[in-house]
């Protein structure tokens, strides 16, 4: 990239120099055909102003994709607005799910710690009362 730009610059700063040499200063005549048009002037700034206005020119030509562009990147923007929120949304969504399975999952946890203490105490029950022993044959 800077190379590129130290080679523009070399190549205007030869055109400037020749551009402004004496020959160039000399008049110049331009017809325009079919308008009856005749331009006179020195040829320095007739090739001044044929670069303006091929800059003008060239400029104008790009308005239609500048503008194009810049409506596709408003579109682009308000798209991306929308996904954020709905995003947003939804992950509010996905959190609040979440916590109420953690809470499910902490209320299982406590009716399985429930049920496994009275499984104990009926099997301690079981334990210490007086059954005789089974009768053997």
């Amino acid at each position: 990239m800077r190379l590129a730009l130290v080679l523009l610059l070399a190549l205007a700063v030869v055109g400037i120099l020749l551009a402004t040499q004496d020959s160039n200063f000399a008049e110049v005549s331009l017809a325009i055909p079919f308008l009856g048009v005749n331009i006179t002037g020195a040829l320095f700034w007739m090739l001044a102003g044929w670069f303006g206005i091929g800059l003008v020119v060239g400029y104008l030509g790009t308005l239609p994709g500048r503008i194009g562009a810049s409506m596709r990147a408003r579109r682009a923007e308000k798209q991306l607005a929308s996904v954020e929120t709905t995003t947003a949304s939804t992950v509010s969504a996905v959190r609040a799910d979440a916590a109420a399975a953690r809470a499910n999952a902490a209320a299982s946890s406590a009716d399985a710690a429930e049920t496994q203490r009275l499984s104990d105490e009926v099997a301690r029950g079981m334990a210490r009362r007086d059954v005789p022993p089974p009768r053997s044959f």
